[in-house]
């Protein structure tokens, strides 16, 4: 393939297919059902391409240019991805956690939005309450009032008769147990025993929770670990450098480097990329005497996942639905041979270890503002733009 691009900047031009059905029936790409409605009437990738970023379904455009993208270009893609996180991460890294906070706080924490005071009664409040109890203080004085004396008389002493009944059996008059009882309302009413059994069995289970909290992270520690930074970055570099030369030239010596440097960091979109680009190069033995090809659909669904790695990762100046929406646009700029590798290979200097860009896209929505606050050193000399792919 030759690496003179230049032309290529109208429509994507650097893909294998152009019809859905070639790319499910060649690179076993599968519709997805929620999605099912949206392919209906249409034929063309390019189209289905554009309808879904127009859809807001930029994740999905996405994944669908992964398997209709030439490998190379799309492996050139997933490096342009890979490259705009860590551009997002050395403004705002992302913060490390150590493990033994996980479930290392066994009290609950009430979120502020979920915190009310009780509120207290207004003196109007009481005013407008006492003077309705005075009313129907009132009221039932002058009801009392129309009741004929001996009738009154003779219900006050069968009332007492009951309540003198109660007292034999119970041993206290009822209106005295009325009279107590507002005493222990006006207290506290309910003292709390300290060494109650269901105490003293809670601080046992709090300790046998904190003991088996202490043992696991033991345990995850030693089989996995801490990870250290300059090694983590000489690992991902490694990565890069060897997905940049496959780009460069995809060869069996490149594709053998690329499986090496994927499997000392497979589980990091820098690692993952460079296994992406050596199942592109369709030869799962490259060094071998016998060819051993790839599965269909292998690399495609390997850049997804390095998207989606990319997509969900920690820190960063943009939320996974911005993330998407940068991916669809470095996709076309690739896919339409704007954006490609051969001025870096004519200068001889790999993006990765050039001069830091002095813009940087942001989608809309994104306070450029509070990203100079984050790290003002870093941002200054930013110039930040905006874009949309023309025709959607």
């Amino acid at each position: 393939m030759a690496d003179k691009l230049d032309w290529m900047n109208k429509h994507l031009i650097l893909i294998r297919y152009v019809k859905l059905a070639d790319v499910m029936e060649k690179e076993g790409y599968k519709i997805r059902p929620d999605l099912a409605g949206h392919f209906e009437g249409v034929s063309g990738v390019e189209d289905m391409f554009f309808k879904l970023a127009g859809l807001g379904d930029h994740k999905s455009a996405c994944e669908l240019a992964a398997y209709f993208a030439h490998k190379r270009a799309a492996v050139w893609w997933g490096y342009r991805c890979v490259l705009s996180l860590i551009e997002e991460l050395r403004i705002n890294p992302a913060e490390e956690r150590d493990i033994a906070d996980i479930g290392a706080n066994l009290e609950p924490e009430v979120p502020e939005w979920a915190k009310v005071e009780v509120p207290k009664a207004s003196p109007e409040d009481m005013a407008e309450m006492e003077a309705k109890l005075a009313e129907m203080q009132a009221e039932y004085d002058k009801a009392k009032a129309m009741v004929p004396k001996d009738i009154m008389e003779f219900v006050e002493e069968a009332v007492e008769v009951a309540f003198q009944e109660f007292k034999s059996e119970h041993g206290i008059h009822p209106m005295d147990l009325l009279k107590k009882l507002g005493e222990r309302l006006a207290e506290d009413p309910y003292e709390i025993d300290p060494n109650s059994p269901i105490f003293v069995e809670s601080a046992k289970l709090r300790e046998q929770i904190k003991a088996m909290q202490k043992e696991t992270v033991e345990t995850i520690k030693s089989v996995n670990p801490p990870k250290v930074p300059e090694h983590q970055k000489k690992l991902r570099d490694n990565a890069l450098n060897a997905v940049y030369r496959w780009v460069a030239a995809p060869g069996e010596e490149n594709s053998q480097k690329c499986l090496d440097a994927g499997n000392e960091c497979p589980d990091t979109p820098a690692g993952l990329l460079s296994l992406t680009a050596f199942w592109a190069f369709g030869n799962l033995s490259p060094m071998g005497e016998r060819v051993v090809p790839t599965p269909p659909g292998l690399a495609p669904n390997g850049l997804c996942q390095v998207l989606l790695l990319c997509a969900l990762h920690p820190g960063g100046t943009r939320k996974l639905k911005q993330r998407y929406e940068e991916y669809f646009r470095l996709g076309v700029e690739v896919l339409r041979g704007g954006d490609n590798w051969e001025a870096f290979v004519t200068a001889g200097k790999a993006p990765h270890v050039m001069e830091k860009p002095k813009e940087i896209f942001v989608p809309e929505g994104v306070n450029t503002e509070d990203l100079a606050k984050r790290n003002p050193d870093e941002t200054q000399t930013f110039t930040y733009k905006r874009w949309k792919p023309p025709g959607y």
